[in-house]
């Protein structure tokens, strides 16, 4: 739940911004308009008001790609690196050494838990390990981001079960066999 908040306060700046910049388009296109048909004093021309409107949309949107492209940048460095420790708890995980997989790929999760491959494998290593707190934790956050995986769900109804949840593991099995293909 906090994870979808925190992502959302990230984008929010980008959004306001390209709400701002529509509403100065609009405004500017209106302003222009009511000007035309006589409901305000023409004082400046009104392609004067559009251009500036205009213009003004255009340094917004601008300044949010660039903001948007700097995020990205950013974030970069830091993919290559997760790919390779999870190129590594894959390697443990197919070695069948879970407890030191599960340890790589809560490594790679850190707060965002937004890395689903690193979700699916350690959710997978909470069943070899029989912690079935820890594989419902993965499989809700993995099915949070990939919603119509017919497979985590059957693995969430399985942590159900083991946790005598059985009501929530009859739902997820519904969910997976909805979704199963046929």
């Amino acid at each position: 739940m906090s994870m979808s908040l925190e992502s959302s306060a990230r984008r929010s700046p980008v959004k306001s911004a390209l709400t701002v910049a529509f509403l100065i388009l609009l405004g500017g296109i209106s302003y222009a308009f009511l000007q035309v048909q006589g409901f305000l004093p023409i004082i400046p021309d009104p392609t004067v008001i559009l251009g500036f409107s205009f213009l003004t949309f255009v340094i917004i949107i601008c300044c949010g790609t660039n903001i948007l492209t700097g995020t990205y940048i950013q974030r970069m460095t830091g993919y290559s690196e997760e790919e390779a420790e999870y190129k590594e708890g894959k390697h443990l995980f197919d070695l069948e050494e879970w407890e030191a997989a599960l340890e790589v790929f809560k490594k790679i999760l850190h707060p965002e838990m937004d890395h689903r491959r690193a979700l699916f494998y350690g959710a997978q290593c909470y069943s070899k390990l029989g912690e079935w707190e820890g594989m419902k934790e993965y499989c809700k956050r993995y099915l949070e981001l990939v919603p119509k995986d017919a497979e985590v769900w059957e693995m969430l109804s399985e942590a159900h079960k083991r946790l005598f949840e059985y009501s929530e593991a009859e739902e997820a099995m519904q969910r997976a066999l909805e979704l199963a293909p046929k």
